[in-house]
């Protein structure tokens, strides 16, 4: 079994490149606290959205949770949230939302792209699930959502990534970096973490499949 979403129609880009502006959160830097809890950053924007929650496993929350409760009740966060207006027009379409998380090459060149961050404070020691969907006029996408139990201290980098099946067929997955500053640099570690993966008989955790 792949867990490969295909794109509905082309890879055609959407958006500009535009100036972000950094905005401290206060409120989640007051919450950091290395001895347990960890970072994580999550790049979306454009037609590319995410959220998680923490404290549940896959099937606890796609096959429980969810069937009594909308999202936001079971728990789920989402990771960007838009200020009034049209998209690209919107306050928060250039903000980028920042409590100290070490530089990275994607958020380095955030300007270069439609996308914007956001870093948030969750708890370590605890299940944790990630989920990404890419939708609009001319593609969608939705991968598999990642599960993993972030350690103390660590910080960490999300964002969905285009997969090349074949010449004619491309699909999504969710990058998962492990961020560790080493003086004026960062250190990047690809990870595989588990996928909730959704079959005919309900969701359940497994280990990701090799990329293509």
């Amino acid at each position: 079994m792949r867990f490969l979403f295909p794109l509905a129609f082309s890879l055609t880009l959407i958006g500009c490149a535009t100036t972000k502006t950094d905005v401290r959160n206060e409120t989640q830097i007051s919450q950091y606290d290395p001895a347990n809890s960890a970072r994580v950053r999550f790049i979306t924007g454009d037609t590319t959205n995410a959220g998680f929650l923490s404290g549940q496993t896959c099937e606890a929350f796609y096959n429980g949770s969810l069937l009594t409760k909308t999202p936001e009740e079971a728990g789920w966060q989402t990771a960007h949230v838009d200020s009034a207006g049209l998209y690209p027009f919107r306050a928060t379409d250039s903000q980028n939302s920042v409590i100290g998380m070490p530089a990275s090459k994607a958020s380095k060149a955030i300007n270069q792209s439609p996308k914007v961050f956001d870093e948030h404070v969750i708890p370590a020691g605890k299940l944790f699930i990630a989920g990404f969907a890419m939708g609009g006029s001319q593609m969608s996408c939705f991968p598999a959502p990642v599960t993993l139990i972030p350690e103390p201290g660590k910080d960490y980098e999300m964002e969905l990534q285009l997969v090349k099946i074949s010449t004619f067929k491309a699909g999504c997955v969710i990058a998962v970096r492990q961020l560790s500053a080493q003086g004026n640099n960062t250190v990047e570690t690809p990870l595989r973490p588990q996928i909730c993966a959704k079959t005919p008989s309900g969701w359940y955790t497994v280990n990701p499949k090799p990329l293509p």
